[in-house]
């Protein structure tokens, strides 16, 4: 969910246009990319303003290295109506993060009525405990940002995402509840809510994953809503 990359240039999804009715629907929207978890990458930052080009979208993005690009960061990001965080390493993006002060500028600006969204990383950041191969392996951790107090697990169906999840769940000392998704299927929470479940896809699916009080994993399918995607997207 989020861009089709296999066009040239890449095409924004619907998801966008989702985010921008949360964020009230402004005639001209503001929008920063954040592509931390890929060492801000110049060719994803260069097809992000190409994809949407001449769209009336007001778009900016923040990059952290060598060092910030705009000289106020809270200020730029403030200033926003949507947020997009850019897929690539969760570990590496909350490490970088911390240590230009980002997660307490964030919390202000989801505070403060900015949508905050994103894809791969960009989902997994916002929750309590996540799945990760950005060690190498699928490992769990309870170590991301927390805004939501939750688990999550993206790409849920891939390799032994599902079983990793699992395991971790099952090893929660915090009887963590979990929240996976499908390639295509995203999460909107309004505060510490799960208020829906959205899908760019026909296929993708997202559920609701717990510890039961036996101890066994018990996973729910969740209802989706499927967003129309814009005519050659």
């Amino acid at each position: 969910m989020g861009f089709n990359r296999a066009r040239n240039p890449w095409r924004p999804g619907p998801v966008f246009r989702y985010a921008f009715d949360l964020a009230g629907s402004p005639a001209r929207p503001r929008l920063c990319f954040v592509s931390t978890g890929t060492g801000d990458r110049q060719a994803s930052i260069d097809a992000f303003y190409a994809a949407f080009a001449d769209t009336g979208v007001r778009t900016s993005h923040l990059a952290l290295f060598e060092d910030p690009n705009v000289p106020d960061v809270a200020a730029h990001l403030r200033e926003q109506d949507v947020i997009w965080v850019d897929r690539g390493s969760v570990i590496n993006l909350l490490a970088v993060w911390r240590a230009h002060g980002l997660p307490e500028i964030l919390a202000e600006c989801w505070r403060a009525g900015v949508v905050l969204a994103g894809e791969s990383a960009g989902s997994l950041c916002w929750h309590t405990g996540v799945i990760t191969d950005s060690y190498g392996g699928l490992r769990g951790t309870a170590d991301g940002l927390g805004l939501v107090p939750y688990a999550n697990a993206v790409h849920y169906g891939e390799g032994a995402r599902r079983a990793a999840f699992h395991q971790f769940l099952a090893e929660s000392p915090d009887h963590l509840v979990g929240y996976a998704t499908d390639t295509g299927a995203g999460l909107q929470y309004e505060h510490d809510r799960l208020a829906a479940v959205i899908a760019d896809r026909p296929c993708a699916g997202a559920y609701r994953v717990v510890r039961g009080a036996d101890g066994e994993i018990v996973e729910e399918p969740l209802d989706v809503t499927r967003l129309k995607r814009d005519k050659g997207s």
